[in-house]
């Protein structure tokens, strides 16, 4: 898939699929279609979307100016629509230049391409209170470019009329960062606040990210149709060799939240999330079963080799706010030039891995692991928020917390332990790259709540058999039956994070702790747990929680794939049990690690933790040996648990459902993963340049040079024997090591049904019960907490940068957007096959088949070509999404016009 050919794919093959695109055919006007009801032929009022962040899927060694921009899709979201699924809409941005600093190497790109769009605000969209700058009740949404470092604008406030963006931030005016990720709305008391986002590394795409604050209202200042660049922070570029203990006296004194208002920075803080705060990279205390090899002490990537204080491994990613809004808190995943230059690994191959420098000699293993050219981290910090706002204010959403002399903005820094697993790749070991984060949305439940009785097995099996949804249906106990401080009232101040290339989700029972506290484990700070691990490199990747934080949407991408496509970086596949590699999503369980509260006494404190090890097997793990626990689900979930990702202890998490092939035993019994059946759809023939030294090293050209054929197949509804829903191993998922990435909750709803009633809006508008938190989050109001089921969008894609063109991070996948829902009660999970790409009419929509080559996409982009979703929410006009200390009231009607 990947780049349009000027003539069918099908027809040209490769050579097709990389000579650029046809000449532009002529945008639609702007505006969508109203949704129609398939069931009466009438208008359904203001109808659901999926807006989706979108990149052209442009490809080396062409180009083309004139085709290649990204842009917002606008996706019929209404189950019931006649165009359920169909792109209805689409909107571009603006193009200006000297704006990306990646892409303006090459001397003439401009704002609207080659952002490589990454995420955007996905919990909550913006609604203006007319004092930052913007129309007072106009919704918007913000999204970044991964390469680029733009920040765009979009007028969301009518969904079906979304005009070209406007450009926030030029990737030329930060001063000391790069690699544009997460974004979020910080609280404030009023109708107007700032937005918060995250830069993972400094200017030059090195160590050293900052979390970054604008105005709502902020546009990038321009001169004659170019951006004004700022001047870069010259002595923070040199943090590499500060951290080094080499340059200390020329950082003295330096600020770490830069607002410096020369030319094209006025307007933006960053803040820096480096700070020696003496933590250990690998704290040991964290489990049973650690990894103490002198070697797994330090970094071992070559931007940071030899440190061990983890708090100065700052590499902003993932971000969430606490359920009240008083702490901002973000994981730390890895040096961008370091994984967007994948390439490197197999530049550094007998060093990055504990293999022979040459074939056939002896393993460097037995010592030191060696230097790795991807470096990642293994950290969460957590800033105090201020909860203000003021206009053209800087400095303005994070409050000092006193902990750390070197950065006052700091209230922790914790890392995650390393568990038994001793890999062949470095950065396969389970703490490295912590890429999700996610934080739980109510304050508290109270014991025997409805979704949280438990009927006496901490487990939470028995609350999703017959017997405990019953039980579960019948409680009237609401969160308003407890009191803060009493037995009955669990908090939830936990977070979830989790490792992508180790392939673990870690959880830590309170967050809110300041980094001079020790913790129930003896360390400083929260304390963290691996409670599911999933395996080497499979890709753990963007997770959500549920709003009423009983379930964890968690999607792999696999990332590896058989010999029989990548014979040589297949060491690992499927090492520990069958399936382990194959792309899926899974419904987490997540009631047992939340009924624990904060768990800061050695009585209370969590248990759960990884596999333990096995000296007999290739890797020292049980890991994907049977479960010895018992099912007390009564059938009804046991089939997902019958393998062991974790100690098996009470309070570790359950699955409960998942999309894709699942594992049904251990090795030498388990089924084998397999494609999907959906493979006689081509794809457009793109260069892959990830592994480009391996695959030249091992002969497997054609994994450079990707055909049609290896570029095509679609998901499907037949899993293929054993539990879960569907088969996502499409062949381009597996010759692109790609899979499920980007996870988002349906918050707004859909329209019911009108035969049968079934469906139906979500109002989440908090209830007030006076402590201004808006409890709780899953409700109609004034009526019960929701029941039955919720949906959620998946895409499978994460970063191919070979439109800049430069390796990437060696995981791109099949670009498909696919929906899935989730049973309420028992977290039964199916994928939606009733959502289908408008032209193929296989499950999932896919925004590079072949057959987008010449597709006239609707609204402003025209016959551009294929591309590449990677983020979206689900809007529809007056939805009032909310979120920690941001309650917006109802914008405009829904035409946006008044």
């Amino acid at each position: 898939m990947g780049a349009s050919g000027a003539v069918s794919a099908q027809a040209a093959g490769l050579l097709g699929g990389l000579l650029g695109k046809p000449a532009t055919g002529a945008a639609t006007p702007s505006g969508a279609p109203a949704a129609i009801n398939k069931y009466t032929g009438q208008v359904i009022p203001n109808g659901a979307v999926l807006l989706v962040w979108t990149g052209d899927g442009c490809s080396t060694p062409l180009c083309d100016p004139k085709t290649s921009q990204d842009f917002l899709a606008v996706v019929d979201a209404e189950p019931n629509s006649t165009t359920f699924g169909n792109v209805i809409d689409t909107a571009e941005l603006p193009n200006i230049l000297a704006s990306d600093v990646a892409g303006n190497v090459l001397g003439v790109l401009g704002s609207d391409s080659h952002n490589d769009p990454h995420h955007m605000l996905s919990y909550t969209s913006y609604i203006s209170g007319g004092g930052d700058g913007l129309i007072q009740g106009h919704k918007y949404t913000f999204a970044g470019g991964v390469i680029s470092k733009n920040v765009f604008r979009f007028d969301i406030t009518s969904v079906r009329h979304i005009q070209k963006a406007d450009i926030a931030v030029c990737g030329t005016q930060p001063r000391r960062s790069s690699l544009t990720d997460d974004f979020i709305v910080m609280p404030a008391p009023g109708a107007n606040h700032k937005i918060m986002y995250t830069y993972m590394s400094n200017y030059v795409y090195g160590p050293g990210g900052t979390v970054t604050e604008i105005d709502p209202g902020r546009k990038a200042p321009t001169a004659l149709g170019l951006c004004v660049a700022s001047i870069p922070a010259v002595v923070p570029l040199l943090e590499s060799a500060a951290q080094g203990g080499i340059l200390p006296s020329l950082l003295a004194g330096v600020d770490v939240a830069d607002d410096n208002a020369l030319l094209g920075h006025k307007g933006i803080t960053e803040y820096s999330s480096v700070v020696k705060a003496n933590q250990p990279r690998n704290p040991t205390e964290y489990t049973s079963y650690p990894d103490k090899r002198v070697s797994r002490s330090f970094n071992e990537g070559v931007f940071y080799f030899g440190n061990k204080d983890v708090g100065i491994e700052g590499l902003p990613h993932g971000m969430a706010l606490t359920y009240d809004g008083k702490y901002l808190v973000q994981s730390d995943y890895a040096v961008a030039a370091s994984i967007g230059a994948a390439a490197i690994n197999g530049a550094l191959r007998g060093l990055c891995n504990q293999e022979p420098l040459i074939a056939g000699g002896k393993s460097i293993s037995a010592g030191p692991l060696g230097v790795c050219g991807s470096t990642y981290g293994s950290s969460v910090r957590v800033y105090p928020t201020s909860n203000s706002y003021t206009n053209g204010k800087t400095k303005d959403s994070l409050a000092q917390a006193g902990i750390y002399a070197g950065n006052p903005y700091i209230r922790s820094v914790s890392a995650v332990p390393d568990g038994p697993r001793q890999e062949e790749v470095i950065f396969h070991e389970e703490n490295e790259g912590l890429m999700a984060f996610g934080l739980p949305h109510q304050s508290h439940h109270t014991v025997n709540q409805k979704g949280w009785v438990s009927l006496g097995d901490p487990s939470y099996d028995k609350a999703v058999s017959t017997a405990g949804v019953a039980a579960n249906a019948s409680s009237a106990i609401g969160p308003a039956n407890s009191v803060k401080g009493t037995s009955t009232y669990i908090p939830h101040d936990g977070a979830f994070s989790a490792a992508m290339c180790g392939g673990v989700v870690y959880y830590s029972p309170d967050i809110t702790l300041d980094g001079n506290t020790t913790n129930a484990y003896g360390g400083k700070g929260p304390y963290w747990r691996a409670v599911y691990d999933v395996g080497p490199c499979t890709g753990v990747s963007y997770f959500t929680l549920t709003d009423d934080d009983r379930f964890l949407i968690l999607p792999i991408s696999g990332i590896e794939s058989p010999a029989s496509i990548d014979p040589d970086g297949a060491v690992e596949f499927d090492r520990d049990y069958p399936r382990e590699h194959s792309r899926r999503v899974l419904t987490v369980d997540i009631r047992p690690l939340l009924s624990k509260g904060h768990a800061d006494t050695a009585a209370t404190r969590i248990q759960c933790d990884f596999p333990p090890p096995d000296a007999s097997r290739t890797a020292n793990t049980t890991l994907g040996l049977p479960a010895t626990r018992a099912d007390l689900s009564g059938g009804v979930s046991g089939k997902f648990n019958v393998l062991r990702h974790n100690n098996e202890a009470d309070d570790c998490p359950r699955i409960r459902g998942a999309i894709g092939q699942f594992e049904t035993g251990p090795n030498g019994v388990g089924l084998a993963t397999t494609e999907s059946s959906n493979t006689s759809e081509p794809g457009t023939g793109y260069i892959r340049l990830g592994q480009t030294i391996q695959e030249v090293e091992s002969g497997t050209l054609g994994n450079i040079l990707l055909s049609p054929a290896k570029t095509g197949g679609e998901p499907s509804g037949n899993t293929g024997g054993g539990p879960g829903s569907g088969n996502l191993n499409t062949i381009q998922n597996l010759y692109t090591h790609g899979g499920p990435h980007f996870t988002v909750i349906d918050r707004i709803g859909y329209q019911p049904i009108q035969t049968t009633g079934q469906g139906g809006y979500l109002d989440l508008t908090p209830l007030n019960d006076g402590s201004g938190l808006g409890l709780p989050r899953d409700a109609v109001v004034g009526k019960p907490a929701a029941t039955g089921t919720e949906r959620f969008a998946f895409i499978q894609y994460f970063v191919e940068l070979n439109h800049v063109p430069l390796p990437g991070t060696g995981s791109d996948g099949d670009r498909t957007i696919c929906l899935g829902k989730v049973d309420r009660t028992t977290g039964a999970t199916v994928l939606d096959t009733s959502f289908t790409d408008e032209i193929l009419g296989t499950p999932c929509l896919d925004f590079d088949s072949a057959a987008r080559d010449a597709w006239l996409w609707p609204g402003a982009r025209g016959t551009k070509g294929s591309a590449k979703p990677h983020s979206a929410i689900f809007e529809r006009d007056g939805a009032p999404l909310f979120g920690p200390g941001y309650y917006p009231a109802a914008p405009l009607n829904p035409d946006g016009n008044s």
